[in-house]
């Protein structure tokens, strides 16, 4: 809190007692101009300068009060009006969904910079400072080596692990193409904001069930929309749509593994070249965010087209449910039916 005190002033008046010198120097000079009008004295102009300067002053500073809003230090619930929990989110489909739940209130953080590749990304020592201040981290554990470490030395009050609850397969972290799995965190994220902040919590749990109901209904849409393709061969770059594939219906093949800047070997696309060659495969994809080089060596070599499809692994993809419609319908396109 800032205390403005303000003190009246008589310009140029001593604190002496009447007697001495100072005092009737005072009065004698008060004598002297001590008539109204056009005559007033300097000093009592001075005064009323001052006041006024004074006020104009008290008047700012309230003023800046008012637009830095309360202390860094108060913190009231996303639904008081005020700062709510400070959030974050290791990368991209986190964030997204994190911020869904936490609602338009709350500012979700991304450990991952904007358009960032989330399996090496370093953090910025301000990245790290903010994360030991933070009330609540998303992430997925053993995903981000540079965040987990960031986690070790600097925790924030707590930490929620994707991992154990969406049933993580052979170390495959691309859990958040299958919108079934991604849906299992809704719950426990808004839990876990409520804890953080009990008096926003059922804001958290009404907003995780909308976000859930999405998530169901983009479900049954990718479902039917792949209904004639059960059994087909998705050949991809990078190895990032394993969840995907199974939960509908689809043999996942990739040239690399998973780390998406990773190029195979001459004797890998040799192998894989020798395979697509007795699979009906009319598409090869490679994700959006990088180089299309070893999808269009394999396609040139065996004669098939290149697409897009997005992993959604950063920001800079758009929006998670608009983009999971746009990898739709690339597959229904590029995608050859058995």
């Amino acid at each position: 809190m800032i205390i403005i005190r303000v003190h009246e002033i008589e310009a140029d008046r001593p604190s002496a007692s009447p007697n001495t010198p100072a005092r009737r120097h005072w009065a004698a000079r008060r004598g002297r101009a001590g008539r109204t009008g056009p005559g007033k004295p300097r000093a009592l102009r001075a005064l009323r300068a001052l006041r006024a300067l004074t006020a104009v002053a008290v008047a700012a500073a309230l003023a800046a009060l008012s637009a830095c809003g309360a202390p860094a230090s108060s913190k009231t619930g996303a639904s008081g009006g005020q700062a709510g929990p400070k959030v974050m989110a290791s990368f991209y489909p986190l964030q997204w969904l994190t911020q869904r739940i936490a609602g338009d209130g709350i500012t979700v953080a991304s450990l991952t910079p904007k358009g960032g590749e989330p399996h090496d990304s370093e953090l910025e020592l301000s990245q790290v400072s903010a994360l030991g201040e933070a009330d609540l981290l998303v992430t997925l554990g053993g995903f981000q080596a540079a965040v987990d470490d960031a986690v070790s030395s600097n925790p924030p009050a707590a930490v929620l692990d994707a991992g154990p609850l969406v049933g993580l397969e052979d170390e495959d972290p691309h859990f958040w193409l299958d919108p079934t799995r991604l849906a299992l965190l809704a719950e426990p994220i808004a839990a876990a904001l409520a804890e953080a902040d009990p008096s926003g919590a059922d804001g958290y749990d009404s907003r995780a069930e909308a976000v859930s109901a999405d998530l169901a209904a983009l479900d049954q849409e990718i479902a039917a929309g792949l209904g004639d393709y059960g059994g087909a061969v998705l050949v991809t770059t990078h190895a990032a749509f394993n969840y995907f594939a199974q939960r509908y219906g689809l043999e996942a093949m990739s040239i690399s593994g998973v780390d998406p800047e990773a190029e195979p070997s001459p004797a890998r696309i040799a192998e894989v070249s020798r395979q697509l060659g007795q699979l009906p495969v009319k598409t090869v994809y490679f994700e959006d965010q990088a180089s299309p080089k070893t999808a269009e060596v394999l396609a040139d070599r065996l004669g098939l087209a290149t697409a897009v499809l997005s992993p959604l692994e950063n920001d800079n993809s758009g929006d998670y449910l608009e983009v999971m419609r746009a990898n739709l319908e690339a597959l229904r396109t590029g995608l050859v039916a058995p």
